[in-house]
């Protein structure tokens, strides 16, 4: 019997091992691809709250993950497995001899016991250890992103030692966690004894009272013996289990919640053809996350189809804010912004957004080739024509080709292998390969030199003919040209009008922010 048992083992315990790291790869990846996709279609002020920073989500989605698998995998397997020994070894002791094993039962769950009592107090130090992995990753990640900063800055000491302080949580609730499991170790085994103690008394004493034989005693004994040794092994996971109920609770945090302003809702309306008329009417807004701060009051501003608007104001003013509530990044807390007279959250979101082309200040290029960089900008796959004839429309195209590798040149993480004026105009190709009918320009030329900065407005200037364009700048001189100015301040439209109407303005806003940029320049 204990041969053909053995045979049977060799065939199964593999089986088992490998459908169930299966099942557990598999429910890795879905449980990761579900919770991206949900991530990337969260709004924007979502990612603004500090719990949901890049370096914390990243944590989340490789560790919640994986700590579940690792229950679902290997744990599950072990837990079916004792499950099943539990049950074999119930029938044969029942069988046996039904006193005794009422008897012996009757004090198993003591071990059941301890198991939920461990489970309880892990569940708190995993929960408090997993928020403390979370911030030490967000230092790394931060450290990592920006390598260059820190090596300028010499603080390679200084990320070093945050990191270790962030670490520093873990390993205390680490041992606390390894003296209650060890205490929870020592307690499955004293009862476990326990156990053995009583069914050898007892089945003495009922061989005595001629109710049984010594035969059904070790029957009895053994089978349920078998039973506490599963029940106790499945005890010894509670750390894991207290972990993976804490990252499953996480997981569900993010594919339970919906977004507030969700790209990929199918709803809304579209236009057969957009002409560009924008306007703001009435305009109140406050960020989420700095609820006291009253960034709109009012704003009301009309931007017509095919013509130049430039917002101008002192920094902090909002002008970025308007580009933002353009986009839906943001809804307005009252008022109405309409795009041809129809209010943009009637709208299907992707569709608003596939008209729009922004360039902003730091443009954010991905770690991949030149080619699928501008790519990127198009919905579906753009022809090799359409991305050479952005680049040329970008003032790009000539550099691209100058490099090694042209358009197949990989240009590094956050764009570190091109210069800032060569970035932008990826930025701009980018912008441009999905045409849109309304072009978003934030600060685009602010960080450039002088060389760079005209041969990106030479570019600006070619794609912002017969397009709606909303500009965003700090150089007063590249808007000059614009059809309208606005000057943005206390969270209205202050004035507003051609460079040359403005500058007469007697005590105006616009000439005292001209007359001071003439002064820093000089």
């Amino acid at each position: 019997m204990f041969i053909l048992l053995g045979v049977i083992s060799l065939v199964v315990s593999p089986g088992r091992t490998y459908f169930f790291s299966i099942a557990g790869c598999k429910l890795i990846k879905r449980v990761r691809s579900m919770c991206f996709e949900k991530v990337v279609n969260m709004e924007i002020s979502w990612f603004d709250e500090p719990e949901h920073s890049s370096g914390a989500i990243g944590a989340r989605l490789s560790a919640d993950a994986a700590t579940v698998r690792g229950l679902v995998g290997d744990a599950l397997s072990l837990i079916v497995q004792n499950a099943a020994t539990a049950i074999a070894g119930l029938v044969i002791a029942f069988s046996a001899n039904w006193i005794l094993a009422f008897v012996i039962l009757v004090l198993l769950p003591l071990v059941g016991l301890n198991g939920y009592i461990q489970l309880k107090f892990m569940k708190g130090f995993s929960a408090d250890a997993k928020m403390m992995y979370e911030e030490a990753s967000q230092v790394a990640n931060d450290a990592v992103g920006s390598i260059r900063t820190v090596a300028s800055f010499c603080a390679e000491e200084k990320v070093i030692q945050l990191y270790k302080q962030k670490c520093e949580g873990p390993i205390k609730t680490g041992i606390r966690q390894g003296l209650i499991s060890g205490i929870g170790f020592g307690f499955s085994f004293f009862f476990l004894f326990t156990v053995y103690a009583t069914s050898f008394y007892a089945g003495a004493r009922l061989v005595d009272a001629g109710k049984t034989t010594f035969t059904e005693v070790f029957k009895v004994f053994f089978a349920l013996t078998m039973m506490a040794i599963g029940i106790s092994q499945s005890s010894s996971f509670a750390p894991d289990s207290a972990k993976a109920k804490g990252a499953t609770a996480s997981i569900f945090e993010i594919l339970d919640r919906n977004s507030k302003i969700d790209p990929s809702d199918e709803s809304g309306t579209t236009l057969e053809s957009v002409k560009g008329e924008i306007e703001l009417r009435h305009v109140s807004f406050k960020y989420p996350t700095r609820p006291d701060i009253q960034i709109f009051r009012d704003l009301c501003l009309a931007i017509h189809s095919g013509k130049t608007v430039a917002l101008v104001g002192e920094s902090g003013c909002g002008k970025s804010t308007v580009i933002s509530l353009l986009q839906r990044f943001y809804d307005p807390d009252s008022g109405h912004i309409t795009l041809d007279g129809i209010e943009i959250q009637k709208l299907k979101l992707r569709w608003l957004r596939q008209q729009m082309g922004l360039v902003s200040q730091e443009p954010v290029l991905f770690n991949e080739t030149i080619k699928a960089n501008i790519a990127y900008g198009k919905e579906g796959n753009a022809t090799e024509s359409e991305i050479i004839e952005a680049a040329e429309l970008a003032n790009a195209h000539k550099f691209i080709s100058s490099l090694q590798q042209g358009y197949e040149t990989v240009v590094g993480e956050r764009g570190v292998q091109l210069s800032g004026g060569q970035k932008q105009r990826v930025a701009i190709a980018r912008a441009i390969v999905k045409a849109p009918k309304i072009l978003l320009l934030d600060e685009a030329t602010s960080a450039l030199d002088a060389e760079s900065e005209r041969v990106v407005q030479d570019a600006l200037d070619r794609v912002m003919v017969n397009r709606t364009t909303v500009v965003v700048a700090h150089r007063l001189s590249t808007i000059q040209n614009a059809d309208v100015i606005a000057v943005v301040k206390n969270g209205v439209i202050a004035e507003k009008g051609k460079h040359e109407t403005l500058l007469n303005i007697q005590d105006g806003i616009y000439a005292s922010l001209v007359a001071l940029h003439m002064t820093a320049a000089s």
